[in-house]
């Protein structure tokens, strides 16, 4: 459930990881961004460092 305040926040997210999820075609059930991209995938590496540290911040 999202929380109360930063509600469209959260969802945005949400929304990113689910599309992180469908492009790379991960089905971990309980890590949300798989396992860590190779370095030799700037672009992913990239994009996995940006929600990792932005799935911190809603810990």
């Amino acid at each position: 459930m999202p929380p109360a305040d930063k509600t469209q926040e959260w969802l945005d997210l949400a929304t990113r990881v689910l599309a992180y999820r469908a492009t790379y075609e991960i089905t971990d059930q309980v890590v949300a961004l798989g396992p860590e991209p190779d370095d030799y995938v700037p672009r992913r590496t990239l994009w996995f460092n940006d929600l990792t540290r932005e799935l911190k911040n809603w810990a």
